[in-house]
């Protein structure tokens, strides 16, 4: 039975359901017209023929139409407009009991595809649904981690690369609800971050402060003796500046000096081997690595002769204060070892950093 309101109106659901399609539906009672057969002269159209025949043009052109809206209409107005053309359908009469069958059935059939166009969509769509959903679950956990993360400042980069994702996931039909999980994981990553700035205005001043400095040694290394050595120091400054931590306003210009700085030094580092060969210069720099590496190894002994000093007496009882290295006659055989040991390595410094000073003055150093 037709789903109608009051006024005749064929409700959306009746084409949802397929309620309309079979030939009974459309059935407008004329038994004059029910005739299989209708003789005609052989030179004109009686009118019952030519009433068939255009009520046949009529249904030709509605399956056309019908064809037509199945294929291409959009998805929000094709069951509307399929409705409208079986409200004409049905008012266009009849021709033969046959015929109108085979033209019913053509027309049903367009319903048919069309139905079935919206079902495969509706499928789509509930596939997409879940599939933004699954994808929005996913972005909720990861915010929670990322809000939890203790390096702020890449914690909302993380975190603004997510709301960019966000918005670029469809919709699930449940957005708000996980919308305000996300903004919550959002919302408290970024309420620590402003906490942080408000009490670390006095963080980022020391941090800006040591990056300058490190920046400066970075370029101090241009032209450092030791190019194994140089490159060991970049290594550590670069440890160094990633620990500084944010820098304020400052950091991104900071962070593009020290890039330079490194950049620079690693140019110097590709041609100075070839420039030192060319000046017959390397024999040279080898030696005063070499001393550098002696003098470092000096004052470490110098460094443990001093402590030794400083918790032996003239007796040989401990001291719980030392006092300045001294040399003096007649003091117990412990402490006068001791004594002489550093002065040796003293006078040994003072020789070995002469060499150095030496060098360099050759190599321009000076």
């Amino acid at each position: 039975m037709d789903e109608t309101t009051n006024d005749g109106v064929i409700e959306p659901t009746a084409f949802l359901n397929n309620d309309l399609t079979t030939p009974e539906s459309v059935v407008i009672e004329d038994p004059v017209l029910d005739l299989e057969t209708d003789p005609v002269s052989e030179t004109e159209l009686t009118p019952r023929q030519a009433l068939r025949a255009a009520t046949r043009a009529t249904k030709e052109s509605l399956i056309a139409q019908a064809e037509l809206v199945a294929m291409i209409s959009p998805v929000h107005s094709a069951p509307a407009e399929m409705k409208a053309l079986l409200e004409q359908w049905k008012n266009a009469g009849r021709t033969t009991k046959s015929e109108d069958a085979g033209l019913w059935a053509r027309f049903n059939s367009a319903q048919d595809q069309l139905f079935t166009r919206l079902d495969l969509l509706r499928q789509q769509r509930q596939s997409e649904i879940a599939e933004a959903k699954r994808e929005k679950e996913s972005l909720i956990a990861t915010a929670e981690d990322v809000a939890k993360r203790s390096d702020t400042r890449q914690a909302v980069e993380a975190m603004t690369s997510l709301m960019a994702q966000w918005k670029q996931i469809g919709q699930t039909g449940d957005d708000k609800t996980l919308w305000l999980r996300f903004k919550a994981a959002h919302d408290e990553l970024y309420s620590r971050r402003d906490e942080e700035r408000h009490k670390s205005v006095a963080d980022q001043r020391s941090a800006a402060e040591l990056k300058k400095s490190l920046i400066a040694k970075v370029k101090a290394l241009v032209g450092a003796p030791d190019l194994r050595a140089a490159n060991a120091d970049l290594k550590s400054f670069q440890i160094r500046f990633r620990e500084a931590g944010y820098a304020g306003r400052t950091n991104k210009s900071l962070a593009d000096q020290f890039h330079q700085a490194q950049q620079d030094f690693f140019e110097w580092v590709r041609t100075e081997p070839t420039r030192r060969r060319e000046a017959g210069e390397q024999g040279t720099y080898g030696r005063r690595a070499r001393l550098a590496a002696q003098i470092e190894q000096v004052r470490a002994d110098i460094a443990r002769a001093e402590q030794a000093l400083k918790t032996t007496d003239a007796g040989g009882a401990k001291k719980s204060h030392g006092k300045a290295i001294t040399l003096t006659l007649g003091e117990s055989g412990a402490y006068t070892s001791a004594a002489a040991d550093a002065l040796r390595l003293r006078i040994l410094l003072n020789d070995l950093e002469d060499q150095v000073r030496l060098l360099d003055e050759k190599l321009g150093r000076s």
